[in-house]
């Protein structure tokens, strides 16, 4: 396996492997009609084309392949002089487990780290207890929670310093 920047070619399955994992996580969590209308917002391939067109060394989308295939796709940026924040961070579900996610996150620490940032910034879906797992396996600690921007729910805010 191996992590490389996003490129166009990606997007669709960028965009598969995001939906798929919103999905996954908001499962028992909100009702479909609010997860379609997100997913159909924040993974439509026409924005992801454009993320990832604008993409630098500090912000962007990058993937993991294994086997010619995207196994997992994230993305991160700089949100102030000393932090960054994951903005999404998705695997396949048959890819879990594998050390993609985990992968990602240390290509996305790492721009964050070059670009100057000295905390990093994540959330999950209050009730989401497989990705608070994960990011809590890797130092981050809750720090408070605030209504989700497009679901009637909360979302916990997440945190560590790198």
């Amino acid at each position: 396996m191996f992590i490389r920047a996003a490129r166009h070619e990606d997007v669709p399955d960028i965009a598969h492997i995001c939906a798929t994992g919103w999905r996954d996580a908001t499962a028992d969590i909100v009702a479909d009609e609010n997860v379609e209308a997100t997913v159909e917002t924040r993974f439509e391939t026409s924005r992801l084309e454009r993320e990832v067109r604008r993409a630098d060394d500090m912000h962007g989308w990058v993937v993991a392949v294994e086997d010619g295939r995207v196994v997992a796709a994230g993305g991160g940026g700089l949100t102030g002089t000393k932090s960054g924040e994951v903005f999404a961070l998705h695997v396949r579900p048959d890819a879990r487990g594998s050390g993609a996610g985990t992968a990602l996150l240390r290509t996305i620490t790492a721009q964050h780290v070059v670009g100057g940032a000295r905390e990093q910034w994540a959330s999950c879906l209050d009730g989401d207890e497989e990705t608070l797992a994960f990011y809590r396996a890797r130092g981050f600690d809750v720090t408070g929670r605030t209504r989700h921007d497009a679901l009637p729910t909360e979302s916990l805010q997440l945190v560590r310093e790198i």
